[in-house]
């Protein structure tokens, strides 16, 4: 019958207890089943394994783990205190800190630079003095085109609104019938007192012949005489006559007065119009201007020749010229109109009726600028980052004007010679080392000219 080994009582065995007599620990002391000498690969079966080692060796391999775990402990202090701390972490997408890129190095002073950089001066330049204004677009001129005669019927309409129409081109035509036979019937009445005024003539010489043969008075000689003028001048009323019958024949065709736009269209086909109805409005040479309102004290600012630049509403850009200034101020809202003449050409989209704001070109002032790259914004301050004597920078608050095209208008806060960064200034702040190089010598000028 063969013994299970759980079921083997274990003794206490010269190795155990001379571990104890040594004091020394032990690795490999094994309790709860027999000595290996006890019994034999088939008692314990195939899945049991006993170890058993010496004394001496498991002491040696206890010191040699305890050394290693010294050894690795001493050398984890020692790389800890010689590493020094982790910079920042970048903004992110942002390249131009980053560890890795070349742009970090070391400043003079020792400490580690945070960007490179470069320093530029202020770019003088000439800033526009413009005056803001608004107001309405009008037509410069405006013609009415009336009808001139009366009781005619309109027969034909030959033009609309938005048109183009040259001096002379047709607009409305007028049913001619009763022109027509009015001119036929006054040629009719001229024909007849020239007729009348040839027979009194001849008369009238009749009648001085036999006066000088003293066969008929005097008197009838004067009557003779007077028939024959009468004849003259009924001739002249009837010629005058005709004349107006072929104006108003003129008058039922109905033309431009000058080049220009139809504005606006009553005339109507089949209508029946008396003297002065209005038919079209035409807006002259198609010129449109912008009339401005200003203060008086801009007023006295503008002349004539200047130019203008206006913003219609649907965003696009008109410009213009002064053409004239207005005398006298409104009593009630104390401002001035300025007449500006728009450019058709550069002002496409312009429209008569339309309102807009612009700003009036009334002279140049000199001054600098520096590049948008180089004001940055902070706690609702401009400031630009100027370079210290130790390699550091340091903020300074500036006062900023207009802006013009990537320049900007310095107008406070540091003189023209003054250097200062010139990019990368929104990364900064003040005390950070930065490592200065050389920046292009035409990158303001650059900048001003793209301006």
């Amino acid at each position: 019958m063969t013994t299970r080994p759980s079921e083997i009582q274990r003794p206490r065995t010269p190795l155990l207890a001379s571990a104890q007599r040594d004091d020394r620990p032990s690795l490999d002391v094994v309790t709860g089943g027999p000595e290996p000498d006890d019994y034999t690969d088939d008692t314990l079966g195939s899945d049991s394994v006993l170890s058993h080692q010496t004394p001496a060796r498991s002491s040696r391999k206890f010191y040699w783990l305890l050394a290693a775990v010294l050894v690795a402990g001493a050398a984890g202090i020692w790389f800890m205190r010689d590493t020094p701390p982790a910079s920042a972490p970048a903004l992110a997408g942002d390249t131009a800190i980053q560890t890795a890129n070349p742009a970090i190095a070391t400043a003079s002073s020792g400490a580690v630079a945070a960007l490179t950089v470069s320093l530029i001066a202020p770019t003088p330049i000439n800033w526009n003095e413009s005056i803001v204004a608004s107001g309405a677009i009008a037509a410069w001129q405006e013609a009415v085109v009336s009808a001139e005669v009366s009781g005619l019927r309109i027969s034909e309409v030959a033009v609309d609104v938005g048109d183009e129409v040259n001096q002379g081109d047709v607009l409305v035509r007028f049913d001619a019938a009763t022109m027509h036979a009015a001119v036929a019937q006054q040629r009719a009445m001229v024909d007849e007192a020239r007729a009348r005024l040839e027979e009194a003539a001849t008369l009238a010489r009749r009648a001085q012949q036999l006066r000088q043969s003293a066969a008929i008075s005097e008197q009838d000689l004067i009557q003779s005489v007077s028939r024959a003028q009468a004849a003259q001048a009924a001739l002249q009323s009837a010629q005058a006559r005709l004349q107006a019958s072929e104006l108003n024949l003129r008058f039922t065709t109905v033309t431009a007065p000058d080049n220009g736009v139809i504005s606006a269209r009553s005339a109507m086909l089949g209508a029946v119009t008396g003297p002065g109805v209005e038919l079209f409005r035409l807006v002259r040479q198609n010129r449109l201007e912008w009339r401005a309102e200003v203060t008086g004290a801009q007023l006295l600012r503008v002349t004539p020749g200047q130019k203008a630049e206006l913003t219609l509403p649907d965003g696009s850009k008109a410009i213009g010229t002064v053409r004239q200034v207005a005398p006298v101020l409104d009593a009630k809202s104390r401002t001035g109109i300025v007449y500006v003449k728009l450019d058709r050409h550069a002002s496409p989209a312009a429209r008569a009726g339309m309102f807009a704001s612009g700003t009036l070109v009334s002279g140049e002032r000199a001054g600098f600028a520096l590049p948008a790259s180089a004001v940055v914004l902070r706690d609702g301050h401009e400031m630009v980052f100027r370079l210290r004597g130790d390699n550091r920078v340091e903020g300074r608050k500036i006062e900023t004007g207009r802006r013009q095209g990537a320049m900007v208008e310095v107008i406070s806060g540091m003189d023209s010679t003054e250097r200062v960064v010139g990019s990368g200034a929104a990364f900064l702040n003040t005390g950070d080392p930065v490592r200065v190089v050389d920046a292009p010598v035409s990158t303001t000028s650059d900048l001003a000219a793209q301006s």
